[in-house]
Order: C-alpha cells, then sequence, then structure tokens
C-alpha cells in the first residue's frame, strides 16, 4: 500500500532533492532541458524503463529538448515515496546524458 507523505515529510524529502524540483497543486515537478531532442529521448527511454519497473508513471510532455515532468501517486491523490524515488533516480539518469556517460 503506498502511504500519502505529509507536508512535513514533502519538506524534508524536497531539501535532499536536487535539481529545481517544486511541489505545486500536490504534484512533484520539474523542468529539464537537453542538448537536442534526441537526448531528450533517449531521457524519456531510459526512464520509461525503471517507471515500469516500479509500476508508477508520470505525467511528462517533450517538446523539442525540453521535458516537464509532474509526479504523483494517483491512487492515494498526493505524493508519496515513490515520487521521490523516481524523482532521483531521473535526477541520476539525466546527469548521465547531460555528462554524456
Amino acid at each position: 500500500m503506498r502511504k500519502k507523505l505529509s507536508s512535513i515529510e514533502i519538506s524534508e524529502n524536497l531539501k535532499i532533492l536536487d535539481l529545481n524540483w517544486i511541489i505545486e497543486s500536490d504534484k512533484l515537478i520539474n523542468n529539464y532541458e537537453f542538448k537536442s531532442f534526441e537526448s531528450a529521448i533517449e531521457f524519456i527511454n531510459l526512464v520509461a524503463k525503471k517507471c515500469d519497473e516500479l509500476d508508477h508513471h508520470p505525467t511528462w510532455e517533450n517538446t523539442y529538448n525540453k521535458i516537464r515532468i509532474e509526479l504523483n501517486t494517483h491512487d492515494i491523490n498526493g505524493i508519496s515515496s515513490l515520487d521521490f524515488e523516481l524523482a532521483n533516480h531521473m535526477n541520476k539518469t539525466f546527469k548521465k546524458i547531460k555528462d554524456g556517460k
């Protein structure tokens, strides 16, 4: 069972999370900008594998080299630790692509 995090738990997790994640309308939100469209799609493909593993899927929008991410746990109508786990994975994936690794 997924548990909705309290506002204190969300604030604590947000402090640890880097790369400009914010909370808006009970969603964890970030925007990534890549060098190219190809890099943005590479990110989507790599992250999609983790999403399937976790059975947790973001709302995302891709416009050329930019991706907007919205995370929340739909079945609890809020933010869970799963959202932060996926956000951390996204940050690591973004850094690898950005650094060319």
